[in-house]
């Protein structure tokens, strides 16, 4: 009997549990190696976008930590951050500004320190490596750009080998997540989910405005047996049947079935989410809505079709939130009627420049030139229960 998880393994379209223990483990160990280089020589803050006493919170926050990793992202990204810095090496062409700069920042280091750079390097490297091959999101979950994620994908392993070996010393990733405010929540162990989202969606190159928001829904021409797969997945991450009818061309009475037999219980039945006005209705909607087109527009910028891109994004928004507040047929209305109409638009925040989605209806248009992010407003962080004192008589005691 085949388990849910099964339905939802899709090459490319899902990120397995051996892969994200990977990453957290690989997370751990660049941490540990970025706090000694910090130890032996401060001047690596200038590298390694970190200082050390930074670095060491991680000792005495054990709830933030926990929290931080156990999403699927990775804590660092790479210090070189365009093709063309990683051709230079790959190619041998002349460096780039980036990689001169760089190499101007490391400090002297002695034999030892050279060799666990070059070992992390490779590290670091075969886990980039294998994401890009392995995930249409990998951009998002390594925090590099589209292009690069490509660029990477298309190599030839020895070919990164040989450029590995030009490298030489040079540190390869750096802190990612580089903002005071993150150090602010992390310290103070307010670090929600909600916040580490916005993190993610502030340190990566690729906004969610800039990304594309069309799919072709209408053009896409599936063979049947595609079509039944997909069905499948999108039930498996709990979308109703007549949903995942209507999107597939299924009958809806087989799926149904399906459904039951995937998921051990019937499929809802109701009026559909449809409610556009729902993204902004709350401080916490807004982030799980926006958090969710970005992913799906992310996998779009790789060449996914719209049911692979839906596919991929239910898989990284479920494991990166404890409470999903956006189910999957509401992901379906919210991607497909921003790709249709302007009812909801994406808006830089003009505090700390991350896109979110701002209403645009006739009830309440938000303007861009005065947006404010949930974050940067404070309005994620965590609620604090009130207490009230007992008193007798209505006096104090």
């Amino acid at each position: 009997m085949q388990k849910k998880e099964d339905y939802q393994a899709i090459e490319r379209l899902y990120v397995p549990h051996w892969l994200i223990s990977q990453i957290q483990g690989t997370n751990f160990d660049l941490v540990d190696h970025m706090k000694s280089l910090l130890q032996q020589d401060g001047r690596f803050n200038e590298v390694l976008a970190v200082e050390r006493k930074e670095i060491e919170h991680f000792k005495h926050n054990q709830v933030s930590l926990r929290s931080l990793l156990r999403t699927p992202f990775l804590m660092v990204s790479p210090t070189l951050q365009t093709v063309e810095d990683w051709r230079c090496f790959v190619e041998d062409t002349p460096t780039t500004f980036a990689v001169d700069e760089l190499r101007r920042k490391v400090p002297p280091l002695d034999s030892l320190s050279a060799q666990a750079i070059q070992y992390t390097n490779r590290r670091f490297l075969d886990l980039v490596t294998g994401l890009v091959n392995m995930s249409v999101l990998s951009a998002p979950l390594l925090g590099i750009s589209t292009d690069l994620a490509k660029y990477l994908q298309e190599l030839q392993p020895y070919r990164l080998r040989m450029a590995l070996g030009r490298m030489q010393d040079l540190p390869l990733f750096r802190w990612r997540f580089n903002s005071p405010t993150f150090w602010y929540e992390f310290t103070g162990s307010t670090l929600t989910d909600e916040l580490i989202a916005h993190q993610i969606m502030l340190t990566s190159p690729e906004k969610t405005g800039h990304l594309p928001n069309l799919a072709g829904w209408g053009e896409l021409r599936l063979e049947r047996a595609k079509n039944e797969t997909f069905a499948d997945a999108m039930m498996a991450y709990e979308c109703r049947a007549s949903t995942a009818a209507t999107l597939f061309r299924l009958n809806q009475n087989t799926l149904r079935k399906r459904y039951f037999a995937i998921n051990g219980t019937s499929s809802k039945m109701g009026n559909q989410p449809n409610s556009l006005s729902w993204c902004a209705d709350t401080p916490q909607n807004r982030l799980h809505a926006t958090t969710y087109t970005w992913l799906y527009r992310s996998a779009l910028a790789m060449g996914a079709n719209a049911p692979e891109a839906l596919i991929a994004t239910n898989d990284v928004y479920g494991k990166l939130f404890d409470t999903k507040l956006v189910s999957a047929d509401r992901g379906v209305n919210i991607t497909r009627a921003m790709a249709a109409d302007t009812r909801m638009a994406v808006a830089p925040c003009r505090s700390c420049g991350t896109h979110y989605l701002a209403s645009n209806t006739e009830t309440k248009i938000e303007m861009h030139s005065s947006f404010t992010c949930p974050a940067c407003s404070q309005q994620l962080r965590p609620r604090r229960r009130r207490t009230q004192r007992n008193r007798k008589g209505g006096g104090d005691e």
